[in-house]
């Protein structure tokens, strides 16, 4: 039997479809998920049909029917690129942690964690973030993922819950680097991408779908509380021209001047303190292999 058992929210997205892969291509000794899909699941097994978070009965059912559920991770939300500037449309970022966080109440579940995004800190200077700098999001996307962490931290302490809001980085296979290049880029219309004086183009935290899911895994099971916001990536940030090389996707540079937009990066100290003995891949090389194991699970 599983040491620990968790019900994620948000299987049907990008980020899930390349997490339920993971489970299957390196499965967890210790923690058991449960997937929940908005549309009945391919297999009963494998989750459970929840459709609308505001009704928690679903939610309840299943603690039920696993034997108990220890912690929610809510990943489900609206993060389409055309979307990002629409206040209106952004909310549902908020109002959807809302109504997870009163289901987990009702199925006594006081352990949260749920998907953030490196995007509230805006585009900074340069150095890489930690949790307690300021927030300046740039787009709407940013500014409700904002409101969402303050949403989370209010109903937590009236609560008594442990919620935790990761502010993650670019997710390989879920971002729009790798995803727009391997539907577009061609050798006769190969990708642009910036490249700056230094020789390298944009430098960003990625983090590889069997990471990601091993350090979900490893958050579901400390015994440890977790802070109510942690940067979630890989070690170290990596190039996109060295993604691409990895990829083998056809790219041309584009020559511009220095910038400090070049380097906006996540320092993932705290989390790598919680989770010391986690394998995790850093090199851009290994996050694509990440991606393409993954992507043959899918």
């Amino acid at each position: 039997m599983p040491d620990h058992r968790a019900a994620f929210i948000g299987a049907s997205g990008r980020i899930g479809a390349l997490l339920r892969a993971a489970s299957r291509a390196d499965p967890a000794e210790h923690v058991q998920i449960t997937w929940q899909f908005r549309a009945p699941p391919p297999d009963p097994e494998v989750g459970f049909h929840w459709p609308d978070l505001t009704d928690p009965q679903p939610l309840i059912h299943e603690v039920a029917r696993r034997g108990g559920l220890d912690t929610l991770l809510v990943f489900a939300g609206v993060s389409q690129t055309g979307r990002k500037d629409n206040p209106a449309e952004m909310k549902a970022n908020v109002e959807i942690v809302d109504a997870a966080i009163s289901a987990a109440q009702s199925a006594g579940i006081s352990k949260l964690i749920v998907a953030s995004s490196s995007a509230v800190y805006g585009a900074g200077t340069g150095c890489p973030f930690v949790e307690t700098d300021a927030l300046h999001p740039l787009n709407a996307y940013g500014a409700a993922k904002v409101a969402m962490e303050a949403l989370c931290t209010r109903r937590a302490d009236a609560l008594g819950f442990e919620i935790c809001c990761l502010r993650i980085g670019n997710v390989a296979g879920a971002d729009m680097l790798l995803g727009n290049a391997m539907a577009r880029a061609t050798d006769d219309a190969p990708l642009r991408l910036d490249m700056f004086p230094d020789g390298d183009g944009p430098r960003r935290s990625y983090v590889g779908p069997l990471s990601l899911f091993r350090l979900l895994c490893a958050l579901v099971e400390t015994d440890r509380r977790l802070p109510s916001v942690l940067n979630l990536g890989a070690h170290c940030p990596v190039t996109m021209n060295a993604l691409l090389d990895a990829a083998g996707v056809p790219w041309t540079a584009v020559p511009v001047s220095a910038s400090a937009h070049q380097n906006i990066t996540l320092n993932c100290t705290a989390l790598f303190e919680l989770c010391p003995q986690v394998p995790v891949s850093d090199t851009a090389a290994d996050i694509i292999a990440e991606w393409q194991q993954v992507r043959g699970a899918l």
